[in-house]
């Protein structure tokens, strides 16, 4: 049985956004593994809300805003070298 875990910030995504992301994970496993659609019961997709202030990266503990704020500095990053 596939098992897909995600792991993101409380509150980083809405229930809209989050059903979207288990049919899309369902959808690209499916896929990738030949399960017909009506076998998808056996593809699990775990989403686990990290607590603000329990997400640490090098070193240090991360808050939400900081993550987003790096985000968005790489999408605009991206943006900028791919425009002529």
């Amino acid at each position: 049985m596939p098992m897909i875990d995600v792991t993101y910030p409380e509150g980083a995504l809405s229930d809209r956004r989050r059903a979207e992301l288990v049919a899309e994970a369902t959808r690209v496993v499916r896929e990738v593994t030949g399960i017909a659609e009506d076998d998808s019961l056996r593809i699990w997709v775990l989403c686990r809300e990290i607590d603000e202030g329990s997400w640490g990266a090098g070193g240090h503990v991360v808050q939400f805003q900081q993550l987003r704020e790096a985000a968005k500095q790489q999408r605009e990053q991206t943006e900028a070298a791919a425009t002529p």
